[in-house]
């Protein structure tokens, strides 16, 4: 008779941070309706100190939860919820936007990799119209919308529905109004701009020449500097008017 304990009895303990277990906590309250939909939760001080939390893990929490699109900070109103019940009943609260970038820097630069080994000429043509639509837009406005075509052109040209459709969850928490602030507010700089655009051109460029290596680097380098941009904005949430008179 085997009386082993089964071997996920024993599995690695799992410690999640400060900022996961409060957005827990408001999501728990949201799901179980304590809090309602378009109410106005407690003043970021009054949650930090009921909490136990300091502001800065507090505002971490909240930022994750703007970006989920389950509140919504207004100035002179705090943060309101949004969200409904049943849009957090499956949540899982370690969806903080430095996770989101985690997996994208997972997932990006082999999708960018295994477009260039594969070039499939259909493919690479649809990515380089892609570009050169990006490139027209930058050309003739000095802005562009977004480009996440380029993103999930090469997905596509990856030719693998598993790490296409793992792309494709991860930008799920890219629509909130929030985030696309967030992108936008990224994307002020001139410079920021014109290196983003030198990256998409060269990533489609080495999946075209089918360098590999080139291909996911540069990839690699393109979500990096923009987590750290993003990130920097998010640092930067500006407080509601109740809130704004503490550290």
């Amino acid at each position: 008779m085997n009386t082993e304990p089964p071997d996920d009895l024993f599995a690695p303990v799992v410690v999640r941070s400060a900022a996961a277990q409060v957005a827990d906590r408001i999501v728990t309250a949201i799901r179980d309706q304590p809090i309602e939909r378009y109410e106005r939760l407690p003043s970021e001080r009054e949650l930090a100190q009921r909490l136990g939390v300091s502001r800065p893990t507090l505002r971490e929490a909240l930022a994750a939860l703007e970006l989920a699109g389950i509140i919504q900070s207004y100035q002179g109103r705090g943060n309101v919820v949004v969200a409904t019940a049943s849009h957090v009943e499956n949540w899982g609260i370690e969806l903080l936007p430095t996770q989101v970038f985690e997996a994208r820097l997972a997932v990006e630069p082999q999708l960018a990799e295994l477009a260039a080994a594969k070039r499939y000429p259909e493919d690479i043509e649809q990515l380089k119209a892609i570009g050169r639509a990006l490139e027209e837009e930058f050309r003739t406005t000095g802005h562009y919308q977004s480009d996440l075509p380029v993103h999930r052109a090469i997905a596509r040209a990856a030719r693998n529905p598993i790490l296409e459709r793992a792309l494709e969850e991860a930008l799920r928490y890219t629509e909130s109004p929030r985030w696309v602030a967030l992108r936008s507010q990224a994307l002020i700089p001139d410079h920021t701009r014109k290196g983003h655009m030198d990256e998409a051109r060269m990533v489609i460029q080495y999946i075209e020449a089918g360098d590999a290596e080139q291909a996911g680097e540069i990839w690699r380098q393109h979500l990096r500097f923009f987590r750290d941009e993003m990130l920097a904005g998010l640092k930067a949430r500006p407080l509601p008017v109740d809130d704004a008179s503490g550290p």
